[in-house]
């Protein structure tokens, strides 16, 4: 699902798929963030009827992501019969992803399954969300054995929660995402004295902490952290409110599947018989006159609310009641996409604009980039470095300018030989033992007359 920018375009982008979704088998699905899955419902409204397959946990996290992501798009359909003379329909209701849930079949690590003739996958932990996988699919080709490997969202090491990245040894074919191909990440330790001067200085100010939360992932590793540091009293315990009931259902379902946590989480928490996202300073809030509540609580706390790149939810009303006043800090803990609300934020734009009115950025604002979920640089090409007889590497999900670095960097400081494709959007290949081909199929060439069509409108 795409997110963010020109409501129009985006929209088109989510509406149709550059391919016909009843001539698909079968759907792989890496983890349960909603640009991952959000489309899911739509693909199966529009004719897909083939088997969806994942691990139990991204199957269930999918369901709770849906169902939120439904309620979004009927929200979104109102406001536009309300603001536009077309007729405005959601992309998808909450029957459409009964429907699509209904199609799910689900595999754990390590648990080698047969796809079809010829062809069997094994999901390995990516360590990036709970229960995503990278994908290994072993198949004959002319008879020779190969392997085809989908890393999904690659993690990193040593993160809260979460056992690292599995290394994968070899692979003939392998598409990776470069999200973060030309940063480098400060290293997750210290996150933990950043964010104990942060809770520290805004105290003293009497002020609050604003922090938009990715209800998935992100929210739950902020929590395992602030809940370490409360037990090492290195921060006065002030009161946490999670307000997104969105939040509070996905940390329900970390509490279920304790199975997925790595040994440190077990050391700190659960040996103790401590959950990471339950203690007495935590409030979960779930309705909405808890949440109104927290604009007339005068005393120093933290409210961590969705939507995460503040463009919807909870979140962008307590950025409108909280951002001008200097005593406060919004505290950014994820990535923000171009074009996004919190991207101006971080970018330091003097005025936003919400609900249709310009309001003072006048709030610390502190970027912790030690949070983010997604290899960096150096640790995208160790992960190559170390998968051997690759002959293809196709680059996906990252801007234009990442996925470049990525390429180059692979040609320049791995020095392979094989062969790097950085994929545009709709761009399909045949891949045979014979060698790679690049393709422009019809409806790619139909979006793209469609998409400049609508630029040169607007």
């Amino acid at each position: 699902m795409f997110q963010g920018g020109d409501r129009e375009k985006t929209r088109q982008l989510n509406e149709e798929f550059l391919f016909e979704p009843q001539e698909v088998d079968y759907l792989l699905l890496s983890h349960a963030h909603i640009d991952h899955c959000g489309a899911i419902p739509r693909l199966v409204k529009l004719g897909f009827k083939g088997k969806i397959i994942s691990t139990s946990a991204t199957r269930e996290l999918t369901e709770v992501m849906l169902l939120d992501s439904s309620h979004i798009q009927m929200q979104d359909a109102k406001y536009a019969g309300r603001h536009s003379q077309k007729t405005a329909e959601p992309l998808y209701t909450e029957k459409d992803v009964r429907a699509a849930m209904q199609l799910f079949e689900s595999y754990e690590y390590f648990q080698k399954f047969k796809l079809c003739e010829n062809v069997w996958v094994t999901f390995y932990d990516a360590g990036h969300v709970l229960g995503s996988a990278i994908m290994a699919l072993d198949f004959k080709d002319d008879g020779e054995q190969r392997r085809l490997v989908f890393t999904g969202d690659l993690g990193r090491k040593y993160m809260p929660i979460l056992n690292d990245p599995y290394q994968i040894d070899h692979a003939d074919i392998l598409i990776i995402e470069s999200t973060y191909a030309s940063h480098l990440h400060d290293p997750i330790d210290s996150v933990y004295e950043e964010i104990t001067w942060a809770i520290n200085d805004v105290v003293k100010r009497g002020g609050k902490i604003i922090v938009p939360g990715f209800s998935f992932e992100r929210t739950q590793a902020f929590v395992y952290v602030l809940h370490q540091l409360y037990n090492q009293k290195k921060i006065p315990k002030i009161p946490i409110f999670v307000d997104s009931p969105l939040s509070t259902e996905i940390s329900e379902v970390f509490d279920k599947h304790r199975d997925y946590y790595d040994n440190e989480t077990f050391r700190d928490f659960l040996n103790k018989k401590q959950s990471p996202f339950y203690f007495n300073e935590i409030k979960y809030t779930k309705s909405v006159e808890e949440s109104k509540a927290l604009n007339y609580y005068n005393k120093p706390c933290i409210i961590i609310s969705a939507s995460g790149m503040c463009d919807a939810g909870r979140i962008v009303h307590h950025l409108k009641n909280h951002m001008s006043d200097p005593k406060n800090m919004i505290l950014v803990i994820g990535f923000m996409a171009r074009g996004t609300r919190g991207r101006q934020i971080v970018e330091g734009k003097p005025r936003i604009k919400i609900f249709g009115e310009q309001y003072a950025l006048r709030a610390d604002v502190v970027v912790l980039n030690s949070f983010s979920a997604h290899a960096d640089k150096l640790e995208l090409l160790e992960y190559i470095r170390n998968i051997s007889d690759l002959k293809n590497i196709f680059v996906v999900h990252g801007e234009e300018t990442e996925c470049a670095v990525l390429r180059d960097n692979i040609y320049n400081i791995l020095k392979l030989k094989c062969r790097v494709d950085v994929v545009d959007m709709g761009e399909e290949f045949e891949v045979t033992s014979k060698g790679t081909e690049s393709m422009l199929g019809k409806r790619r060439k139909k979006y793209f007359a469609e998409m400049e069509s609508l630029k040169l409108k607007t």
